[in-house]
Order: C-alpha cells, then structure tokens, then sequence
C-alpha cells in the first residue's frame, strides 16, 4: 500500500454511485491534497460541498495545515472552488485553503 493515509470518499444516492473523490497527504505532511473528484451527470447531490466537509473533516485529523485541489479543469471549475474560500495559486495549478 503506497499511500496508506489516503482519501478516497464514495457518495451514493438511492443504491447509485453519484460521485467519487480520491487525495492523499502532501509528501511533506502538512497538507492534504484532493486529486480528483468526479459526479455523476445525472444526479442533484451537492457533492463538492459534501467531499470539501469530509477533506476537511480528515486533514484536521491528520494534523494538516492546509487543503489543496489540484489542476482544476477550467477557469470556471476553478472560480467554483474560489467561492468555498480556496485560493487558486497558478504556479502549483492548485486551489488552496488553510485549515
């Protein structure tokens, strides 16, 4: 197992997969980062809203000081996570939110 303080998060809404999200901690620890994160076309759950609680939820328990979503797809996915406070940092491609 390579990454074994992984986050891999799986929401579900009437016995079908309406998302998935997968991260991992920063190599350095202080941080955990969101790699992906996927919805199902089809479904009306808030699942950035559900994943960002659960992310933020397991880097505190982790000790991190900070989250980060990477690579973001476009400038208007981006500006979407900006509305949940993130910051988006073009240098890393990442967004970015203290803890």
């Amino acid at each position: 197992m390579r990454f074994p303080k992984r986050f891999e998060a799986a929401a579900w809404k009437n016995n079908k997969l309406a998302g998935l999200s997968l991260g991992r901690p920063t190599y350095a620890g202080t941080g955990l980062r969101l790699d992906y994160i996927e919805k199902a076309p089809v479904t009306d759950i808030r699942l950035v809203e559900t994943m960002l609680v659960a992310l933020t939820a397991y880097g505190t328990l982790l000790g991190a000081n900070h989250l980060k979503i990477m690579h973001p797809v476009n400038a208007a996915v981006r500006d979407y996570y900006v509305s949940f406070g993130f910051t988006y940092i073009s240098k890393q491609d990442c967004c970015m939110k203290r803890l």
